[in-house]
């Protein structure tokens, strides 16, 4: 079993993982987007690969990369939560 408090800070991580990665994808819409196929599809992966290395090494640091079902819960949680701020601040 993991302590509690580890629980807690990668559960907490994984939410703000989502929460970022939501950010960095409404950030990088031109890249995402683009009209090249190429592009579009080099630069998702890069995005995508980078973001998730980011957040394996964190899990690794916090509580040796055990990654449960609910940290993938929290992530889109996050990931809807920001999507739904940034929808009530443009009306």
């Amino acid at each position: 079993m993991i302590d509690l408090d580890i629980q807690i800070i990668s559960l907490l991580f994984s939410f703000l993982f989502g929460f970022t990665f939501s950010m960095l994808l409404i950030s990088c819409k031109k890249i995402l987007y683009n009209r090249f196929l190429f592009i579009s599809l080099f630069g998702s992966l890069a995005i995508i690969f980078a973001s998730f290395g980011f957040y394996f090494y964190f899990l690794q640091l916090i509580d040796n990369s055990f990654f449960h079902l609910y940290h993938l819960i929290m992530i889109i949680i996050g990931f809807f939560s920001f999507i739904k701020i940034v929808n009530l601040q443009k009306k």
